[in-house]
Formats: C-alpha cells, sequence, structure tokens
C-alpha cells in the first residue's frame, strides 16, 4: 500500500495505491453510491494489477497535522470518541466490516467547517477492531493535554479496558461515554447552583466592599487636611531652600551688633539647626546626583554587549522569510525545528492574517543546517518558485527562493 496526496483545481485528495485484492465486491458498490457521514468519499479507478482509491479530503486536515502545536483535551477526545462509536453502528448498518476501518492517525481526518471526524475505509484492509483501537488509544496518548485531568481520566480509561480479552469496542465506548454524560449535567447543576448562590450573596459583598472602603478609602475631610499638610511641608522646603543663605547673612550682621544675652544664646542655636539642616541637604543632593550618576554609566555601558553577541549570531544560519506583497504582513523569522505557519493566531508559530491563508497552512522543518517546507492541505496551495507543493511533500529551500502561501509571496534568506 502506498499513499500520496494530489489536488484536481479546488479538490485535494489522499491516493492509495495497492495490488491486494477487494474482499468483498459489493463494498465498492456501497462506497461509491453511498454517502456515509462518518466516511470519506472515495473513487475507485482499477486496472489488471493495481488498484487505485480517490479519497476526497478537500477542506480537512489530518489528526497530526491537527493537534500540531496544541494538545489533545477532552472536548476533543470525547468527539473523536463519540465518532468512531458512530462509524461503528453506520458499519453494520451499510453491511460494511469493521476490520475494513483504518484507524491509524494518517487515515483520520477533521473537517475544518464543522469539526466533525472522518475514517477511512480500506475495501481491501482487514485488521482486528480491537487491536486497531488499541494502537489508536496508544498514539493518542501521547497526545493528551496532562494538564487536562479529564482528558487523562478519560483516556487510560478507554486504554485500560480495550487492552482486555474479547473486547466489543462499541459496546465499551457505549458504557464509558453514557456514564460521562451525566456527570456534564451535575457540573451543569452545580454551575447553576453556584450561580444562584452568587445572586443571593452579592448584595451581601457590595455591603461589605461598601464598609471595607469606607474603612480603606481616606473620607474627603482627612484628604483636605492630608493636601494642606503636604502644600505646608513643600512650602518649608521651599522657605529652607530658598531663603536660608539670606539668613546666614541677616543673622551674621545681628549677632555683631547684639549682645550675648539668653536672646542671644537661642538665637544661634536657632542659626546652627539651620545650617545644619542647609548643609544636609545639599549633603543629600550631592549624594543623589552621584547616584544618579552611577546609574546613568552602569546603563550606558550593557549597551556594548548586544553588539558583539549580535555579530557572533550572524555567522549562524537563520531562515526568515521577508514579505514582497502589499497587504502589510510582516517579516517572519523562522525558529525551531518545527515551524508551524497560517491563520491561526492560538496554534502557529509564524501568523499570517490575509486573505487566502489557511488557518493552519504549512510547515517549515529544520534538519541541522537545511530547511525543508511542506503544505498541510491548503485551501490555495503552497508553492516555491509557482511551482506548487504536494499535501505532505517536504521541498528544501534554498536562498532567494520565493514562496508563496495563497497570494503572499516571500523571500527566503
Amino acid at each position: 500500500m502506498e499513499v500520496t496526496y494530489r489536488k484536481n483545481l479546488n479538490k485535494s485528495y489522499m491516493c492509495v495505491d495497492t495490488q491486494e485484492q477487494v474482499l468483498e465486491r459489493y463494498e465498492l458498490l456501497m462506497l461509491e453510491h453511498c454517502r456515509i457521514p462518518e466516511l470519506l468519499n472515495v473513487c475507485v479507478s482499477a486496472s489488471d494489477k493495481n488498484s487505485r482509491y480517490l479519497y476526497d479530503i478537500s477542506g480537512r486536515q489530518q489528526i497530526a497535522d491537527y493537534l500540531s502545536g496544541q494538545k489533545l483535551g477532552c472536548s476533543h477526545l470525547q468527539k473523536l470518541l463519540f465518532s468512531i462509536q458512530n462509524v461503528c453502528v453506520s458499519l453494520s448498518e451499510y453491511l460494511l466490516r469493521e476490520s475494513g476501518i483504518c484507524l491509524d492517525l494518517e487515515f483520520i481526518y477533521i473537517n475544518l467547517e464543522n469539526g466533525s471526524f472522518q475514517f477511512t475505509y480500506l475495501p481491501f484492509y482487514e485488521k482486528n477492531l480491537p487491536e486497531a483501537f488499541r494502537s489508536c488509544m496508544e498514539q493518542l496518548l501521547r497526545k493528551i493535554d496532562h494538564q487536562d485531568q479529564k482528558a487523562v481520566e478519560l483516556g487510560y480509561k478507554i486504554y485500560q479496558l480495550c487492552i482486555e480479552d474479547n473486547v466489543n469496542i462499541r459496546k465499551l465506548l457505549e458504557s464509558v461515554l453514557s456514564e460521562k454524560q451525566p456527570v456534564r449535567d451535575e457540573d451543569k447543576m452545580k454551575e447553576e447552583g453556584n450561580q444562584e448562590e452568587k445572586v443571593h450573596t452579592s448584595s451581601k459583598t457590595e455591603e461589605n466592599r461598601e464598609q471595607e472602603n469606607q474603612y480603606s478609602q481616606p473620607q474627603p475631610a482627612q484628604e483636605k487636611k492630608l493636601g494642606n499638610w503636604r502644600e505646608k511641608l513643600s512650602e518649608v522646603f521651599e522657605m529652607i531652600g530658598n531663603y536660608i543663605p539670606k539668613s546666614f547673612e541677616i543673622a551674621d550682621s545681628f549677632l555683631k551688633s547684639c549682645k550675648k544675652d539668653e536672646q542671644l544664646s537661642k538665637t544661634k542655636k536657632k542659626i546652627r539647626q539651620k545650617e545644619k539642616m542647609w548643609f544636609h541637604k545639599k549633603k543629600i543632593m550631592g549624594q543623589s546626583e552621584q547616584f544618579f550618576q552611577e546609574i546613568t554609566i552602569q546603563e550606558e555601558v550593557p549597551e556594548v554587549h548586544p553588539t558583539e553577541i549580535l555579530a557572533i549570531q550572524e555567522n549562524n544560519l537563520i531562515g526568515k522569510l521577508e514579505y514582497q506583497g502589499n497587504h502589510q504582513c510582516e517579516d517572519i523569522i523562522i525558529e525551531g525545528e518545527s515551524f508551524l505557519l497560517g491563520k491561526n493566531c492560538e496554534q502557529v508559530d509564524g501568523v499570517i492574517l490575509a486573505e487566502g491563508v489557511s488557518r493552519l497552512h504549512a510547515r517549515i522543518i529544520r534538519q541541522e543546517e537545511r530547511y525543508f517546507i511542506e503544505d498541510l492541505n491548503s485551501t490555495n496551495g503552497t508553492f516555491i518558485n509557482d511551482v506548487e507543493l504536494e499535501y505532505h511533500q517536504p521541498q528544501e529551500l534554498n536562498k532567494n527562493d520565493r514562496v508563496r502561501f495563497g497570494i503572499e509571496e516571500y523571500v527566503f534568506s
């Protein structure tokens, strides 16, 4: 079995070429003439030796690509398990074999429009469903978000049940997923009860906040007192700064004309105190000026280091996509071994907010000192020097290559 990908106008296909014979002939008629929602639509072209199955994957992405840059949460895991349960029901209704469904992640796709999962049915394929489901769960457990406790509990619970002997996958999923539904209803009831308690306690909390604000915030009279005190204090410091030198001259003339008595000693003490205050103020001002000078010197010195570091880094290979269009997109610096490009800000590494760019458009892979780019089944395609890339077919990037995502063009440097 050989899997390739191709595009024809606005359609994308997963091509499966094989020399194996179809196990049941009626299955081909069933797959070609019946549109089963849980399965990818397929067209068959057969020759004497080889058979080619064309599966329509337009507007869809593999689960492995869809989960790139993110983890599998509880909601997506539940939705996938429900889809596997539903496809088992549909297979029995359309008289298709459970062993013909392929549960490898590269054969499971997600519809980007409605978020539904679709599976690949191979008429020549025969694999025990419990074994296929077990290997699928082993792959999913590696992708589960271990910060999501519900996802971890659900994933490991199902895995422990599916490794038992003679297990029925359909009944297993029905039993486990039916248990999860009441839990969600109880959670909703608890949330509604919490909301009612919040409504009843909101008035009390508002009263408590008002009382706390009365103690924490200053009253208007207190604010006026504080303001007057600050104004007077600032006036005192201005007087000290502006008039103490003049008071020294007046005091000296006054001392010469006055006799040594108690009043003179009192005035001397007052003047000496003012002198101390004045010189202490000058000392503080001098220390503060010296302190700020040291800070400016310390801030100016480190500016030498970035130029040295950048000069060293210039010798290393740094991938960059320089924007060449007219829609004010930014240049993209490529970092890491796997770099995702697209419109989905929460998932990709390089964001391209432009029309014609898919949410998850392409991936750039770094291998040692070489860069490769591959398309991720984007709607409008990824091009290198006007040659369109095939889905999951990496192409090496060379310096000055023109890379186009839809209509947005970049130059690789």
